[in-house]
């Protein structure tokens, strides 16, 4: 892997370069733009109008140059980075598994899970890791769902915004046992906000299920379209793993069975698989992050016992 570092040293080079060099031609521009904005307004102009407007839109070339050129030559080493170092050290790391960083979780399969209640309307998402750990056959990715929000205020103005739908890391692992039913594990905001009166108000829905584990009753909300199959996949040792994979992450999981597979879905902030351009590509603590993270997605698989093969499909 030297040489393919020592590559992406003389791109790392050359892009803080190209980016300095940015700044300083966006902010010559800027400069230009303000010293005629200047003049403008001294040459005895009625109204200060025509300077700031002058000066605004040299400000805005500027700022597009910096983040066209700059920008640009960030985004394509980190790619580069990516594609060549990360793609390579997890294949050496989890030999089945592969690495496509460009790549996303489908939005079909996002959709099919069925754990978020909302209109979809921008789906954008990166760093998709797909393959096999252990005896699990599993794809996930980070994703960052979102929809368009229109409200009017009282003078008929409309306003627009996106809004999170979610934006984390989906996984979805094959269960490797045969089931029909939907069964969906959500946080029980009810019982946490409400006490008592949630969990009675959730006694009105049909398709509720109650398990034995306060605990887990506490922290999650269960429903399904079958009951007696909902307890086969959610045994007091399974309850027991989804208390320990929600305390792992210290993040509001969702997960769902259906169609012999677990959809799961781990709210994030922060942005995970990155390299570090202010860091020589060479260096072993970049390496270090990458698959660190990596084995603490697929430490899930450990963690829900996924790859104990006690039933067979047909």
């Amino acid at each position: 892997m030297r040489p393919l570092t020592d590559r992406l040293e003389i791109a790392r080079r050359e892009a803080i370069a190209k980016r300095g060099r940015a700044i300083w031609i966006a902010l010559g521009i800027a400069g230009i733009g303000w010293v005629v904005a200047l003049l403008i307004m001294a040459a005895g102009a009625e109204t200060a109008v025509p300077g700031i407007l002058a000066g605004g839109f040299f400000s805005i070339v500027a700022l597009l140059v910096h983040l066209l050129v700059g920008g640009g030559a960030k985004k394509a080493y980190l790619a580069a980075f990516k594609k060549g170092v990360f793609t390579e050290a997890a294949s050496i790391a989890v030999p089945g598994i592969s690495y496509l960083p460009e790549s996303m979780l489908p939005e079909h399969t996002f959709e099919n899970g069925g754990l978020f209640g909302s209109r979809i309307d921008r789906y954008n998402g990166e760093d998709c890791f797909t393959g096999r750990c252990g005896a699990t056959d599993l794809i996930f990715s980070q994703l960052h769902v979102e929809r368009k929000e229109t409200t009017t205020d009282s003078e008929g103005r409309n306003s627009t915004k996106w809004v999170t739908v979610f934006k984390g890391i989906y996984l979805v692992a094959d269960f490797h046992k045969d089931f029909s039913c939907r069964v969906k594990i959500v946080p029980d905001v009810a019982e946490a906000n409400f006490g008592w009166i949630g969990r009675k108000l959730q006694g009105v829905s049909g398709d509720l299920v109650r398990l034995e584990n306060p605990q887990f009753e506490s922290a999650f909300k269960v429903t399904a379209t079958d009951q007696q199959a909902a307890r086969y996949l959610l045994t007091p040792d399974m309850q027991e793993r989804f208390l320990a994979l929600r305390g792992q992450w210290n993040s509001a999981i969702r997960a769902a069975f259906l169609d012999s597979f677990l959809h799961l879905a781990i709210p994030m902030k922060e942005n995970w698989f990155e390299p570090n351009m202010s860091v020589p590509a060479g260096d072993v603590a970049v390496l270090e992050t990458f698959l660190s993270q990596l084995m603490i997605v697929l430490h899930i698989t450990e963690t829900l016992d996924l790859n104990t093969r006690i039933w067979t499909k047909q």
